[in-house]
């Protein structure tokens, strides 16, 4: 039985307000990551911008969506289980979290204290193998 791994990952919250689309890597070999937040516009990430840490839960997958040079940054993250399809065709449901973290400034005024606060967002989707 081959074991593949998904190279796309379609989310979304269930209000539909949040609306992820991960592929590990696109045409031109690199990562990429589509973000809808509200009723803004999505958001383009590729390469670089898209930070990837394994973990024993999970791939965490991380962009920064705002960044000021004294206040501090928000960062969009989503944690991506272990998935393994069955065949090219396979795709499979999953849960999962996102976490909106905000970020004290890089100069904070005090230097103890809570410098990230974290919103959860339950997301729910497919993985499924795209050759791209």
């Amino acid at each position: 039985m081959p074991s593949i791994t998904p190279t796309r990952y379609e989310l979304h919250s269930n209000d539909n307000t949040t609306k992820v689309s991960y592929f590990t890597s696109n045409i031109a070999g690199q990562p990429a990551l589509t973000l809808t937040q509200g009723t803004g516009p999505a958001r383009n990430f590729v390469g670089s911008q898209i930070r990837t840490v394994s973990t024993e839960i999970g791939l965490l997958v991380s962009v920064t969506t705002h960044m000021t040079i004294d206040t501090g940054s928000t960062s969009f993250s989503v944690l991506i289980p272990a998935i393994t399809l069955s065949s090219n065709a396979d795709h499979k449901a999953f849960t999962t979290e996102a976490i909106v973290t905000s970020h004290s400034g890089p100069i904070p005024v005090l230097s103890d204290g809570v410098h990230e606060k974290y919103t959860f967002i339950p997301l729910k989707g497919n993985a499924a193998f795209v050759v791209t």
